[in-house]
């Protein structure tokens, strides 16, 4: 190989191979730093479809809390019928005490027709006026049921309420027959109760469902986006040690280059 001294062609190598190990060390650094595989151009198709499945993943744990607040809502409305039931059971008990009629005062009968007024005004009361966020959630004019949405992709639903009318009890006046009242509103209770047994049951059931396909769905995008660490912890050394070599190589392929000199001297 001739010796020239306008060039060093073992310095330029070694410099370029410093300069390539240098951008390794860069992009290791980076992915290591910001914990996104994709700095530096590395794999953006991987990057997208796992910003694609992420997304899937947040809108399923909101599909889980959608549910939960649905529970809340049939919870609330299962609270709601089962205070309305020990009303009515009293109403019952009033009713078959007032059948003594033969025996009470009219003192005593008057007690017994002003509880089951009040006991019928209250159920009413009790049915119209409890809300869940602004929403009636028994009425005893209609019954009542909402649409909640369980999934992120095709938007599924499921109905959730009581589904039921219990008859307004506001116009009681005498406790002497009310059991028929009391039997009314038993059987809506009985009836609603039922209801929302069965929603409990199916949004239990979505919800462990959504829960589980959220996690993962984060699992899958967390391999797509996420870096890998113990693999770019390896190439971020490998670039390192190829770096110094290289730095060191192109002062030896200087040096070596100077012995051109001697042939002058």
């Amino acid at each position: 190989m001739p010796s020239v001294s306008n060039i060093a062609i073992g310095a330029n190598m070694a410099a370029a191979a410093a300069t390539k190990a240098r951008h390794g060390m860069n992009e290791s650094i980076a992915r290591l730093s910001t914990g996104v595989r994709a700095m530096y151009g590395g794999d953006a198709a991987g990057y997208s479809m796992g910003q694609q499945t992420k997304a899937v993943s947040q809108s399923y744990a909101q599909a889980t809390r959608n549910i939960e607040d649905a529970m809340s809502f049939a919870q609330q409305g299962e609270s709601v019928l089962l205070e309305v039931a020990n009303l009515a059971q009293r109403l019952r008990e009033l009713a078959i005490t007032a059948d003594n009629a033969a025996i009470l005062d009219a003192n005593q009968e008057a007690a017994l027709n002003s509880e089951a007024a009040l006991i019928g005004d209250t159920i009413t009361a009790v049915l119209d006026k409890t809300d869940f966020n602004t929403f009636e959630v028994v009425d005893s004019a209609a019954a009542k049921e909402y649409t909640i949405a369980y999934a992120s992709l095709t938007a599924n639903t499921t109905e959730v309420g009581p589904n039921v009318s219990i008859a307004s009890q506001a116009g009681i006046t005498a406790a002497a027959g009310a059991e028929a009242n009391a039997d009314a509103v038993l059987a809506g209770v009985a009836e609603g109760l039922g209801n929302l047994a069965a929603d409990l049951t199916a949004l239990k059931a979505h919800q462990g469902a959504a829960s589980a396909t959220s996690a993962n769905m984060a699992a899958a995008g967390a391999r797509l986006i996420d870096t890998d660490f113990a693999l770019e912890t390896a190439s971020l050394t490998k670039n390192a040690i190829l770096n110094q070599a290289a730095l060191a190589m192109a002062a030896q392929a200087n040096s070596a280059q100077s012995s051109i000199l001697s042939v002058l001297q």
